[in-house]
């Protein structure tokens, strides 16, 4: 049997009690009308349809952080608890090593929500500049911005070059300002595997199926490589902007690509580098941090 990890969630998470489903089924319409009511009056929820994972994460955004977000129609909808645990992170991170000047960071790949700038801005007042490739999602994540009115905390910039992470920017913007950090949902996926979304993860003997339901764009969920070679090319760009960064970081989809990341840094002679856990719910994801400075 496996247990759920909701107590595990970063301390902080607003999420570790869990959401009363009646309640916002009640107060907001669009929510209700994808919720079941069961025999007892308790209303429950399908994450296996995209559907309601999109009204589920609208409303929680509004509920707790007054966010009124889109996605655009097949685009990756995120998981909030996952996500605020994530930010949690950083403000431990950044509280390490006593940063009390203005905190500026880079969302690389912030997709069409562009969720962790506009939590990182509406709850922390963090500076974020924002990079993504996809035009649709550049469309949707200004709107998004510009919505919720955090245009003087949020740059969203349309990242002209795939293969690069950061050089495009430093190399063509008027940007002389340094970044505390950067974060990285990569894509889990390798695009040059025969089946790439379509092979499993996971062991099923040992752990079942996600509950949830998969979202997203192929282009989102799979690059040349997966998840390992994406952090790579981070790795290699963070030795030319180690002056510019303070604190590398990305999520992992698996947790036998940790070891994998670690050996690329080591062999890289980094030496400061921090892993850790988001537990939320039934799903476990993983994060690795590196500096070329101490933590704390």
């Amino acid at each position: 049997m496996v247990r759920s990890k909701k107590n595990q969630m970063h301390p902080r998470n607003v999420l570790r009690s869990p959401p009363d489903y009646t309640k916002l089924a009640i107060k907001y319409k669009d929510f209700r009308n994808v919720c079941s009511l069961e025999l007892t009056g308790k209303v429950t929820v399908n994450f296996r349809q995209e559907r309601t994972l999109r009204e589920l994460t609208k409303v929680l955004l509004k509920e707790y952080f007054q966010l009124d977000v889109d996605f655009a129609p097949g685009s990756l909808v995120p998981t909030l608890a996952l996500r605020l645990n994530y930010i949690l992170w950083l403000e431990d991170l950044l509280g390490a090593r006593k940063v009390n000047s203005k905190v500026r960071g880079i969302d690389i790949g912030c997709g069409s929500s562009c969720i962790y700038s506009l939590l990182a801005a509406k709850k922390n007042k963090w500076e974020m500049l924002a990079l993504e490739s996809k035009p649709q999602n550049i469309e949707y994540a200004r709107e998004n911005v510009k919505r919720n009115q955090l245009d003087g905390l949020i740059q969203v910039y349309a990242q002209p070059d795939k293969t690069d992470i950061f050089k495009t920017y430093f190399d063509t913007a008027i940007d002389e300002q340094d970044y505390c950090f950067c974060l990285c949902n990569p894509p889990f996926f390798d695009s040059n595997s025969a089946n790439p979304m379509g092979g499993a993860s996971r062991n099923p003997e040992r752990r079942p199926a996600p509950n949830n339901a998969r979202t997203g764009s192929a282009e989102e969920l799979s690059c040349a490589g997966g998840e390992v070679q994406f952090v790579q090319c981070i790795i290699e760009e963070s030795e030319i902007y180690k002056e510019r960064i303070s604190i590398f970081t990305s999520m992992l989809g698996v947790k036998a690509n940790v070891p994998k990341i670690l050996v690329i840094l080591k062999e890289r002679g980094i030496e400061h580098v921090a892993t850790t856990e988001f537990h939320q719910g039934h799903t476990t994801r993983w994060a690795i941090a590196w500096s070329y400075q101490q933590f704390a």
